[in-house]
C-alpha cells in the first residue's frame, strides 16, 4: 500500500468533518463483497485490535487483507440507523470471529455512529452449527435486561448474518445465555444509503470515480458530488438504484473531474434529496486521496 506522510494531519481533520458510508441491505452479505462461509473459531481472552486508520491507500486490498461489513448505531438529523462500515482486516478463514473482532475493538469511521459495546468487551469464542452462530462474549458486555439492549444485539446479529451460513445468533455473556437465537430485526431501521466503493481512504488515480452500493431511496435516485479540499464541488452527478424504496436496489455511477497534480484530500457524497422541497434527506460522506 502507498501511503503518504505529508497531509495527512489534514485529511484528518476532514475526516472528522464527513459523514462515513453507512446503510447497508437486508442481505445475506455485505456490498461488494463476495460470499464467505463463517468458520467456527476462538478468539483469544481479551485480544482487541485498535480500528484500521484512515489513511491513503490502494484502491484494492491486498491478499493479506478482507474487507467486512460491521454494524453500528448511527444517529442522522435525530434518526437512529443501524448502518454498516467496512474495515480491512487481516486475511483469515474465521471470517465471523474477525467481523465480531472488528465490531468490538474497531472504532466507526463515521460521525454519528458509535461503538454498540463497552470498551474493553472482548470475544470468548464463536460456534456455528445449523445456520445458528453462539457467541460468547466477555462479562458487563451488555447492559441490565431491558430495550437498551436492542442495539447492540441486533448490531451483533447484523454483522454475522451477512455470512450465508449463519441465520441466527445465540448471545452468552460469562457463559451464561442472555439472548436469542436472535435474527435480524426488521422493524430496526436501516440507513438508506449504503456506500461500498470507494472505501474511506481509497487513493483515486485519474479523473473517474465510480461510486457504488445501495439504496431504498424514491424512484432510486441517488445523488452524487465530490467536494475538494477547500469544499467546492469538483463534479456532481446521480445514480439509479435497480429499485426504488420501499425497496432495496444496487447503484453504481461515475463522477469525472480534473485531477490535481498532488494527492489531496477530497470527500465523495452520496445523498437523497426531497421531491418536495429539495431538502437532504440523508447523506453519506467518504474521505479520499484524489491526485495525479
Amino acid at each position: 500500500m502507498r501511503r503518504l506522510t505529508a497531509g495527512l494531519a489534514t485529511f484528518g481533520l476532514l475526516w472528522v468533518l464527513a459523514g462515513c458510508a453507512d446503510p447497508a441491505r437486508e442481505a445475506a452479505r455485505p456490498i461488494g463483497v463476495q460470499p464467505a462461509t463463517a468458520t467456527t473459531a476462538a478468539a483469544r481472552p481479551g485480544a482487541a485490535r485498535p480500528g484500521a486508520a484512515v489513511k491513503q491507500r490502494d484502491t484494492h486490498l491486498s491478499g493479506r487483507q478482507l474487507s467486512l461489513a460491521v454494524y453500528y448505531p448511527r444517529t442522522f438529523r435525530g434518526r437512529r440507523y443501524l448502518a454498516p462500515e467496512w474495515h480491512p482486516v487481516p486475511y483469515t478463514r474465521a471470517v465471523a470471529a474477525a467481523a465480531v473482532g472488528e465490531l468490538l475493538a474497531g472504532e466507526p469511521y463515521c460521525p454519528g455512529s458509535r461503538r454498540p459495546f463497552p470498551a474493553g468487551v472482548s470475544l470468548r469464542g464463536i460456534d456455528i452449527d445449523a445456520g445458528t452462530a453462539t457467541v460468547e462474549l466477555s462479562r458487563s458486555a451488555l447492559p441490565a435486561a431491558g430495550p437498551a439492549r436492542r442495539w447492540p444485539l441486533q448490531a451483533l446479529v447484523h454483522t454475522l448474518t451477512q455470512f450465508p451460513t449463519v441465520q441466527r445468533v445465540l448471545v452468552k455473556v460469562g457463559g451464561r445465555t442472555v439472548a436469542g437465537p436472535l435474527t435480524r430485526d426488521r422493524a430496526i431501521p436501516l440507513a438508506p444509503i449504503a456506500l461500498s466503493e470507494p472505501a474511506a481512504g481509497t487513493l483515486v488515480k485519474g479523473g473517474r470515480l465510480v461510486v457504488e452500493g445501495e439504496a431504498s431511496v424514491l424512484e432510486g435516485t441517488v445523488s452524487l458530488r465530490l467536494r475538494d479540499d477547500r469544499g467546492q464541488v469538483m463534479a456532481q452527478g446521480y445514480a439509479t438504484a435497480a429499485e426504488g424504496a420501499p425497496g432495496r436496489g444496487q447503484f453504481s455511477g461515475a463522477l469525472t473531474f480534473t485531477p490535481p497534480a498532488a494527492s489531496h484530500a477530497w470527500t465523495v457524497e452520496a445523498f437523497e434529496v426531497s421531491a418536495e422541497d429539495g431538502q437532504i434527506l440523508y447523506l453519506v460522506k467518504i474521505p479520499v486521496w484524489v491526485g495525479r
